[in-house]
């Protein structure tokens, strides 16, 4: 029974499924390298990866994956990732040898994984003139499982070599696009009788000199060694402790392996080693899924990015990213902080809003918006924190994730007291630029701070926040403003010529042109912002009201009118 994707809504549970499945394969391909064959700890990851497939069918039959470097990709979702272990991944060991599509069938896990397993695993051990992946796979003859290669240039599409479901033509590749199948012969295979038996080790198969290495062999062998001490062993001793608590052995070995996986990355921390770090957070997310692990251990695990977010470590972490002359890789710190919990976010943006520029800066504070962005909330109650430089990191980051979670604490330090943090809230806010993040913004322009008022105005002009101009009419009606430096008032004007229109053609044309009681007229500061303002209206009405100001005596205010004119209509 085939199993339609495109009608299938790719739920959670199918995506997760899919996952374990892969990460249970991949972890029963290292147990098969590591262990021998009547290993109890072998033999309980490949059933464990018989039972993560037995659970995909119901979501996926046939399971159909895109192989690239380091990824699988089902219907467009990477659902395995393998970046770190580079020639050593599994999807690696595929893409190299032109594999670029695989296919797994209900049954696989009985038929075909113990076979496909031990395939890969010589595929990975072999030499090079030996046979190579493709090759092994054709003549492993597998009944559940099916794939799709090209050559080395990647142009030309290969047979795909499978054998008939109706077991009628086995041992034949069949071309996509309607070409007709090429038969295959069968693999030779040495006769029954024929030959010296299996296993028996003759003089012939020696050469009795002693230097019996051919130059082709010596440099296979210097590559193994190189390749042997590049591998990173304290890599390799986290797989074997995650392989130890994914294994059915007593919780006391589990509990004991996720121990020594803590003081690990207490270790690496402070050695600055943030791949391994992530990689045993991302390890630890994964192996909680699985079904050997019982409630203690998945306490357990869940203990460790806990730790790890506790005030005191992250400081000293902070404190060894900025005294460290190298810079750290952004990207790398991503990787930790995405593990992290909520509380990671005090010490991070405490740093954040107080530290001084260095070159460790700009990598934490990138790695710090992934970790604020899956936690708004937390994000949100932090603005409200007693710490200001609390508050001034949330700030900071509030503004660069632009999350309307923010805009309630924006708000609310806007009616606090500290005149340069409601200046940040209100770019905060400007950023965010939802309708309740423009409507806080509004209180701004009221301000006692001539800066925050500045910031608000300017603001709401470049947004064009049409819900101010009640506010902006009675800020140009007051006497305050005539005291005003002359950038606010520009910037009051400007906020109210860009969002008036003809409404506020009247207002302005008296500003400017009219006379009070006694024949004087208003300071040639306000008369030449009202010139500009209806300048930026630029209708019939606000040029005719510019004409008449045209000869007016002041030489401030004839220049604004003129330079009005020629941005007008």
């Amino acid at each position: 029974m085939t199993t339609a994707i495109d009608d299938l809504e790719l739920s959670p549970q199918a995506v997760a499924a899919v996952e374990d499945a892969l990460r249970a394969f991949a972890k029963a391909l290292r147990a098969t390298q590591m262990y021998l064959a009547n290993s109890p700890t072998r033999a309980a990851s490949v059933e464990q990866a018989r039972v993560a497939f037995g659970k995909v069918w119901r979501y996926a039959n046939p399971l159909e994956l895109q192989v690239r470097e380091a990824q699988f990709v089902w219907e467009d979702r990477v659902v395995y990732h393998d970046a770190e272990r580079g020639s050593e991944g599994l999807p690696w060991l595929l893409y190299r040898d032109g594999l670029r599509a695989l296919s797994f069938s209900n049954g696989f896990e009985n038929a075909d994984l113990d076979t496909l397993l031990g395939v890969f695993h010589h595929a990975r051990t072999a030499s090079q003139d030996e046979d190579d992946l493709v090759t092994l796979l054709w003549l492993a003859d597998l009944s559940a499982f099916e794939y799709r290669h090209v050559e080395s240039g990647g142009a030309v599409d290969l047979p795909t070599l499978s054998i008939d479901r109706n077991g009628d033509r086995a041992g034949v590749a069949t071309w996509g696009g309607g070409v007709a199948p090429l038969a295959v012969p069968a693999a030779e295979t040495t006769a029954p009788g024929d030959g010296p038996p299996s296993g028996l080790l003759r003089t012939e198969d020696f050469d009795s000199t002693l230097y019996f290495l051919d130059a082709r062999e010596v440099s296979y062998l210097q590559d193994e060694l190189k390749r042997e001490y590049a591998d990173d062993a304290r890599k390799q001793a986290l797989i074997i402790l995650f392989d130890i608590v994914d294994s059915p052995v007593t919780r006391k070995a589990q509990l004991d392996a996720v121990h020594h996986i803590d003081l690990l990355m207490l270790d690496f921390l402070s050695l600055g080693e943030y791949e391994l770090v992530s990689y045993a957070l991302r390890e630890s997310a994964g192996t909680r899924r699985s079904p050997a692990v019982d409630a203690a251990v998945i306490e357990a695990l869940d203990a460790l990015p806990a730790r790890l977010s506790e005030t005191a470590v992250m400081s000293q972490m902070l404190q060894a990213l900025d005294d460290s002359a190298r810079t750290p890789v952004a990207s790398l710190l991503e990787g930790v902080f995405a593990e992290l919990r909520a509380t990671a976010l005090i010490p991070l943006l405490s740093w954040l809003g107080s530290a001084p520029s260095s070159p460790a800066r700009a990598a934490i504070e990138r790695a710090s918006l992934r970790l604020a962005g899956a936690h708004t909330a937390e994000l949100a109650r932090l603005l409200e924190h007693t710490d200001e430089s609390v508050v001034r990191g949330a700030l900071r980051v509030a503004a660069q994730l632009a999350t309307p979670a923010a805009v309630p604490g924006l708000a609310r330090i806007l009616r606090g007291s500290d005149a340069k943090l409601r200046a940040d809230a209100v770019a905060a806010l400007a950023d965010i630029g939802s309708p309740g993040a423009l409507q806080a913004l509004e209180r701004g322009i009221d301000d006692t701070d001539r800066d925050v008022r500045v910031a608000a105005l300017r603001c709401v002009a470049s947004r064009k926040h049409a819900g101010a101009l009640p506010k902006l009419a009675q800020a140009i009606r007051r006497k305050e403003v005539r005291d005003a430096d002359l950038g606010e008032k520009m910037a009051l004007f400007e906020a109210y010529g860009t969002l008036c229109g003809d409404a506020g053609v009247a207002e302005l044309d008296t500003l400017l042109n009219a006379r009070g009681l006694l024949g004087a007229r208003e300071p040639a500061e306000v008369r030449a912002c009202a010139a500009r303002a209806l300048g930026l209206i630029g209708s019939i009405a606000a040029t005719s009201a510019l004409q008449r100001a045209v000869e007016t005596k002041d030489v401030v205010v004839r220049s604004a009118v003129a330079r009005a004119l020629r941005g007008g209509t």
